[in-house]
């Protein structure tokens, strides 16, 4: 059986008046019916005018749990994913068009299923995916920005890729479009395995060497309030939010590993660890 322990903080910061990001932690038994849909997390940071962050960070989540966990949606994993970003994306994007302060609206997604012996990542923007096993803490998430394009083009060395003024133009966003652009990542599962989803106010003031430590020696609600308060002990500019979870036991599938990837694993191909930006 799939066993998990959790905990998300999100943080206004000292700078701002308004938290703009949303995060949401769902489990199968809080979802009738959802039984094989396992654990789902996520990660989501707003952006707009007039509390329009606020909306299309909310509205996303609570769009992607509502879709993802749906009676009647796909009984697969990675469709089902596919689907509730989509509608995601949808829902915020019909916001943004049928009211005017709303128009320049969208948001970040970064949300992991944990489900058998697999977690299905699915990711839009700039907040990110970590996983640590065994002391080695890695990225899962490509950052959608243009200075994280500029580093993958290698036009902009990685050691710049901080202080660049595009770190925070994003290339691709939840709602921006009327079709979005996630990428899907695949992590097979194994105990003791943790994962971190966090919002740019965290990774850009705490760096990897930090996150692997807390996340290697902390409970989940012990590694959320000492990654906040490391945040906010640096004056974060930004709201700074985070999920941290633990896989306690895996529950083995017995279906064959092709079976379960679904017809996702041709269009986009196999995940695995990435590189930062």
């Amino acid at each position: 059986m799939l066993q998990i322990e959790a905990t998300g903080l999100s943080e206004t910061g000292p700078h701002r008046e308004t938290n703009e990001d949303s995060i949401g932690a769902f489990a199968p038994d809080e979802m009738p019916g959802a039984e094989r849909k396992g654990y789902l997390y996520v990660v989501a940071d707003g952006m707009g005018g007039h509390l329009a962050g606020e909306v299309a960070s909310a509205t996303a989540v609570s769009t992607l749990r509502d879709e993802y966990y749906a009676a009647g949606g796909h009984s697969r994993i990675e469709p089902a994913l596919r689907r509730a970003v989509q509608a995601a994306n949808l829902r915020v994007h019909n916001l943004g068009q049928r009211h005017a302060e709303y128009r320049s609206m969208g948001t970040t997604l970064t949300t992991v299923a944990l489900v058998g012996d697999c977690g299905y990542i699915a990711h839009v923007g700039d907040s990110r995916a970590y996983h640590w096993r065994d002391g080695h803490l890695s990225l899962l998430t490509s950052d959608h920005s243009e200075a994280a394009e500029l580093v993958r083009m290698r036009i902009l060395k990685p050691e710049r890729f901080h202080d660049h003024p595009g770190r925070n133009v994003l290339t691709r966003t939840i709602g921006s479009a009327l079709i979005s652009r996630p990428d899907f990542i695949r992590q097979p599962l194994a105990p003791g395995d943790r994962f971190l989803l966090c919002s740019d106010g965290l990774w850009s003031e705490v760096d990897d060497a930090e996150i692997a430590e807390v996340v290697a020696d902390c409970a989940p609600a012990e590694a959320c309030r000492t990654l906040i308060d490391l945040v906010l002990a640096r004056g974060c500019p930004d709201n700074a939010s985070l999920e941290v979870v633990h896989v306690l036991t895996v529950q083995h599938d017995e279906q064959p590993a092709s079976s379960r990837m679904g017809w996702l694993s041709g269009m986009f191909g196999r995940g695995g660890p990435r590189s930062p930006g």
